[in-house]
């Protein structure tokens, strides 16, 4: 998950929606879905078997051979 002021992000999920990245914007008690996608890495493909860490406005994916991290920033 990755928050910047009242915007959010969750990314994974499960079989075929493993890597989708849903964004929405939190209002009142709830969020509201503002976009649905997946997330890929620089060369288009899926991350496959992969870390993460969300903190603040980010989103860290280290995909296999966990060699370097990728990041997709909800706030630029």
């Amino acid at each position: 998950m990755a928050v910047h002021g009242e915007r959010v992000a969750f990314y994974g999920g499960y079989g075929e929606e493993r890597d989708r990245l849903a964004q929405g914007e939190i209002i009142e008690t709830s969020v509201a879905s503002t976009d649905v996608g997946l997330l890929t890495l620089p060369d288009g493909s899926a991350p496959g078997r992969r870390r993460v860490v969300g903190r603040g406005s980010r989103i860290y994916v280290q995909a296999e051979p966990f060699t370097t991290w990728g990041v997709f920033d909800l706030s630029s």
